[in-house]
This record gives C-alpha cells, sequence and structure tokens, in this order.
C-alpha cells in the first residue's frame, strides 16, 4: 500500500511545497515544545497560524452561547442559521485536545458549508490541558442534544470533525447509542484520531514520515486530556465499540501521515461488524490537508468526495422514506 514510500512523487507541486514547509517549520518546532503551559500556548499559536495561513474565503458566522440540556453550548454557525428540518453539519474541529478553535476551522466549515449546501454548527469545546477528560465529550455530547432541542432531527444532520474532533464524532455515535439516542444521519472525518494510546500510529510510523507532527508531540498533546486511566472507557476506545448500527461513514487521511493506520483499522473493524465506512487514503499527503483546498489540487478532490458521499447517504435514505413513494 504505501509501505516504504511516503508518496511525495504522487502529489501535485502545489501539495509538494506544502509538505516541505510542514517539514521546515510546525514539525521541528513541534519537536522542541516544553511540557508545560508556555509549551502549550507554544502549540496552540502554531497549530492557529497552520490553520490560517490557507487564504480562506470565509461565510459569515453567528456566534452562540446558550443554555443546553447539559450545560452552556458555545460555537457559532457558519452560513446562514436554519430552520427546523434544515439539514445541517455539526462540526468538530482538531487539534489535539489542546488547541484550536471554530474561528480557526472557520474557512474549511466554510467549503464544506458552500460544497453540500447547508449551514454548519462549529463547536467551541473546552481544550485541555484547563480541561481533562471527559469535559470536551461532555460539551460535546451537549451541542447535539441542543441541536435535537431546537428543532433539528437526526437524520438531517452530518457530523463532521478532524483529528481529535474526528476521534470525538465516533466517540459521540458509540456514546449515543449507549444512551438510546438517535445518530446522525453520517460521519465524515478527516484524518481521525482512533487509538488514543497512539500504538498504531507508532507502528505505522515505520512506514511513513509524518511531516506535519511528531509521535512523541502528538501523544503528549493529547495525554493532557485523556490522562492515564481512561483508555477503555468507550467514549475513547472507540475500536471495540463499532457496530452495525452505528451511521454510515466516510473517513480520510492522507497517505504519508502515522494516523493513516487508525483510518485503515477503524474502517475493517467497522465493515467487519457489518456497518458501512469508506476510507480513503491519499497518497502522500499529510495530517487533515482538507484544510488546504484553496491552494492544494488534492484537497479539492477530497472535499469532492465528501460531496459524494453524502449524496449517496441522502439518496439512500430518501429512497427508503415512505413518504416520498
Amino acid at each position: 500500500m504505501i509501505k516504504g514510500d511516503r508518496g511525495f512523487a504522487d502529489v501535485s507541486v502545489p501539495s509538494r511545497v506544502a509538505i516541505l514547509a510542514l517539514n521546515a517549520t510546525l514539525r521541528p518546532l513541534g519537536s522542541v515544545l516544553p511540557q508545560n503551559r508556555l509549551g502549550v500556548a507554544a502549540a496552540r499559536l502554531g497549530l492557529a497560524v497552520s490553520c490560517h495561513i490557507w487564504f480562506d474565503n470565509k461565510l459569515p458566522h453567528r456566534s452562540v452561547d446558550e443554555p443546553g440540556p447539559r450545560g452552556r453550548t458555545v460555537g457559532e454557525w457558519v452560513g446562514e442559521p436554519p430552520r427546523p428540518g434544515t439539514p445541517i453539519i455539526y462540526y468538530l474541529h482538531g487539534s489535539g485536545y489542546v488547541g484550536c478553535s471554530p474561528a480557526t476551522h472557520r474557512g474549511l466549515v466554510s467549503e464544506l458549508v458552500r460544497r453540500l449546501g447547508r449551514p454548519a454548527f462549529s463547536l467551541d469545546y473546552r481544550l485541555a490541558p484547563e480541561h481533562r477528560f471527559p469535559a470536551a465529550h461532555d460539551d460535546v455530547l451537549n451541542g447535539y442534544l441542543w441541536l435535537l432541542e431546537q428543532g433539528h432531527a437526526a437524520e438531517d444532520i452530518v457530523l463532521m470533525g478532524d483529528s481529535a474532533g474526528g476521534h470525538m464524532t465516533l466517540g459521540l455515535a458509540i456514546q449515543l447509542r449507549a444512551l438510546s439516542l438517535p445518530q446522525p444521519a453520517a460521519i465524515v472525518a478527516f484524518s481521525p484520531l482512533v487509538d488514543a494510546t497512539w500504538s498504531l500510529a507508532a507502528e505505522r510510523l515505520t512506514d511513513v514520515w509524518d511531516s506535519f507532527m511528531s509521535l512523541g508531540l502528538a501523544s503528549k498533546m493529547t495525554g493532557l486530556y485523556t490522562g492515564t486511566a481512561h483508555f477503555d472507557d468507550p467514549r475513547l476506545d472507540v475500536l471495540n465499540g463499532v457496530g452495525a448500527d452505528l451511521p454510515p461513514m466516510l473517513l480520510q487521511a492522507g497517505g504519508a501521515e502515522m494516523l493513516s493506520a487508525d483510518a485503515e483499522r477503524f474502517g475493517a473493524a467497522q465493515r467487519a461488524a457489518g456497518g458501512r465506512c469508506e476510507v480513503q487514503l491519499w497518497p502522500g499527503m499529510f495530517h487533515v490537508f482538507q484544510v488546504g483546498h484553496r491552494l492544494l489540487p488534492e484537497s479539492r478532490a477530497a472535499l469532492t468526495a465528501v460531496e459524494q458521499f453524502v449524496a449517496a447517504v441522502e439518496s439512500r435514505s430518501t429512497a427508503r422514506d415512505p413518504r416520498t413513494a
């Protein structure tokens, strides 16, 4: 598949430039960050800058800070705030549970809103190390319940996220099952974390060079949230929560990133359990490369595949709905 080949020769010239820039900046800087508040602040700044440099064309947004069923719901609507019955995106940003925000991901979310023709609610969940597990997961569940409380049906929601946000999309689906609550129509995750111990990623590093981050930094960042005693919690141990009762899923990852192993392993397990999970690995590409849609051909192609996946899910749902007969 990708063993022994980072895939660099297979990517476009703009993507090669981006990969070289990551190798020269974000990755080496991350490897020397101290494990303290200064290191966290520096990591947050680096992640925010890396999200903002793509010259995104952002849509208008409206901030939300309202009471929810299980606490405050904080985030923003990107695009026109919807009425009940309107298809929507529920987006969970990534960055290792310690950084970024709806503002840093507004460009990517805006592009998803344009392509899928539906507004998005982007959640501003609590971050580590100030807030440890399960704070972010509690916020994610509360945000979903808040959307239902606003009159948005579960079948009108496409749940999306990247990296740690992708991890939480899977964890939310498993938690909804445990609570006997309705599942979203579909899940789309970009470079999702699956194994919070990073064992799968460590194995993949024998085959790839991850230009975005080192294993040591990534595991330290998420460890500020997960600690060391919660890996068997179903919200974190998502690989053991697969099942045919979960929504159809699309997982995308870069072929040259260590979390490609996570996407592959989850997809295989979910299909073996009778579920539907499509996994797309993009040769030579890096972690959450979709954020570069304004500049990188591979990013645009990946988002086109998201459009096609969501359209196919909607088509099947319409075919099954007796009201359309």
